[in-house]
């Protein structure tokens, strides 16, 4: 096996598929990076075991020659150590050859390195077969729901499925789905499919996906019973779902509130943050008084002293109610909305109320108030 290659989008491609390798693993070779040269041009492979990544590299993009002088074969190598050698080596191509199964070189002009190797046949087996319900939907659609939804997903709990964010279909529309039993937040966009299905896909394997789009108008997804599989230009990304039954939420959300506090989210989120410096890391309590004349964000401390702020832009409807929040849950929130303002529905002062965007009706958020008596 040899090749002579553009670093740039040799590089490129290491740190594409890199980020998910572990620097330990209960299995080795899952610590390396395959590489492969093949028909396709030089396909990268990383894996922690229940994310995998592979990406191509062309031997030709736009007309531009990338991969030269090549012979066939694959080959596992550290990819910590071949990463920092492509990253910090001089020039423009670097050269790259497996003098036998155990030993591969790497130079360019000025540099030569030789590392230890293990056979490509060695490595995992990974399953990036196109199997399960076809799935194709707008690239800035999906990061756009992600990036509303994955904050309110578990990172670590006993329930191992609250981790995942919940993805389902009706045949036209996907509803993304996350909760971590004290807020929800629900997400739905158009896609192409007329099967449907319900997927648990781990939070985490989703913020990694978002993180290799590039400049894709769409990403096809495979959804089996074991695994989802996402196809972007050159890269292919597979996770393992997580099992279990996740939570009905279908029905939990209200759909009429006796108060509603419209707010500017920039104004509202400044100052709940200024008022919960006295709050304390453990407590983290902010109260909203609200009546039609004043809305007032506050917080009282036993040992550090209390704070208040008006609003001064608001809009607020119903009688006078006071509710105590978790200002990181609230803050989250408005922020996954990134929108300019916000709306704040409530029942009463122990019931869950959401938070919205009134231009989005498909993007809601559900929060608990917090019992401060």
């Amino acid at each position: 096996m040899k090749f002579t290659i553009n670093k740039d989008e040799f590089l490129k491609g290491l740190l594409q598929v890199g980020k998910i390798i572990p620097t330990k693993a209960i299995y080795p070779t899952l610590t390396n990076v395959k590489i492969e040269l093949n028909d396709a041009g030089l396909v990268l492979t990383g894996s922690d075991g229940q994310i995998s990544i592979q990406s191509t590299i062309p031997f030709f993009i736009d007309d531009k020659e990338i991969i030269r002088d090549v012979e066939k074969g694959s080959i596992l190598v550290d990819n910590h150590i071949i990463t920092e050698i492509v990253r910090r080596v001089d020039g423009k191509e670097i050269s790259f050859v497996a003098l036998e199964d155990s030993i591969v070189e790497i130079d360019n002009e000025k540099s030569s390195f030789k590392l230890n190797s293990i056979r490509g046949e060695e490595y995992q087996d990974i399953d990036f077969d196109e199997n399960g319900v076809k799935v194709t939907v707008s690239a800035k659609q999906l990061l756009e729901a992600v990036n509303q939804v994955s904050f309110a997903a578990c990172i670590k709990s006993t329930r191992q499925v609250l981790t995942a964010i919940n993805m389902t279909s009706d045949s036209s529309h996907i509803s993304f789905v996350a909760t971590d039993s004290a807020r929800l937040a629900e997400k739905d966009i158009e896609a192409s499919t007329t099967e449907r299905f319900s997927a648990n896909i781990p939070a985490k394997s989703f913020i990694e996906l978002t993180k290799s789009i590039t400049n894709e108008e769409d990403v096809v997804m495979f959804i089996s019973d074991k695994k989802a599989l996402f196809q972007l230009n050159h890269t292919l990304m597979t996770t393992t779902l997580t099992g279990g039954d996740y939570p009905n939420t279908k029905n939990i959300i209200p759909k009429s509130f006796q108060y509603t506090l419209e707010v500017n989210a920039f104004e509202f989120l400044n100052a709940m943050d200024r008022v919960a410096i006295l709050s304390g890391e453990k407590q983290n309590v902010v109260k909203i008084s609200m009546t039609e004349n004043k809305v007032v964000v506050s917080c009282r401390s036993s040992q550090l002293g209390s704070a208040e702020e008006s609003i001064k832009l608001f809009k607020y409807n119903g009688d006078s109610l006071e509710i105590s929040v978790n200002n990181e849950f609230v803050s989250s929130a408005i922020k996954a909305l990134n929108c300019e303002d916000v709306s704040l529905n409530f029942n009463g002062a122990m019931k869950s109320f959401t938070i919205s965007n009134k231009n989005d009706p498909n993007i809601i958020q559900l929060l608990t108030p917090i019992r401060t008596y």
